[in-house]
């Protein structure tokens, strides 16, 4: 059985390309909001038709998509965006109510956020840990400024 290839190994490991990485690490770390990366999906398998409404609502994705998707659970991301780009009070507010109406429904959300340079195609499907949130953490994420600041 082969063996995942840590996103690591796909990096440019020269010199120059070492030099890059290092100063995209320092600039993320100095500014860890900048252009992060989000999605969110139930953390477990959700059968409910005012659950599916909503994120059909919300979302605008066809009913039969979202129920399949909340059906996947952890697996089933039905909303990905990236932050602080020209439309984030739009997608800040949308994050919010979609935040506030699992809450009321007791459905535990997995967030994973991962930096703008970064692909969707490391984070491994199995191993999400290191990239999940809080939904407090997500909020913090929402009321931060672009620089880095809250």
């Amino acid at each position: 059985m082969p063996t995942r290839v840590p996103a690591c190994a796909r990096r440019d490991l020269s010199i120059p390309g070492m030099k890059f990485f290092l100063l995209s690490l320092a600039i993320e770390s100095l500014s860890p909001v900048i252009m992060a990366k989000i999605t969110i999906s139930c953390s477990i398998p959700v059968d409910d038709e005012v659950v599916t409404e909503f994120v059909h609502k919300y979302v605008l994705q066809s009913r039969v998509g979202v129920a399949r998707k909340l059906r996947m659970g952890e697996k089933g991301c039905f909303y990905t965006c990236s932050l602080y780009t020209d439309e984030h009070a739009k997608v800040s507010r949308l994050i919010r109510r979609m935040l506030a109406f699992f809450e009321s429904k007791d459905i535990p959300l997995t967030i994973l956020k991962i930096g703008a340079r970064d692909s969707w195609d490391e984070v491994d499907p199995e191993q999400r840990d290191p990239w999940k949130i809080s939904p407090q953490a997500l909020l913090a994420l929402l009321d931060a400024k672009p620089d880095g600041n809250a």
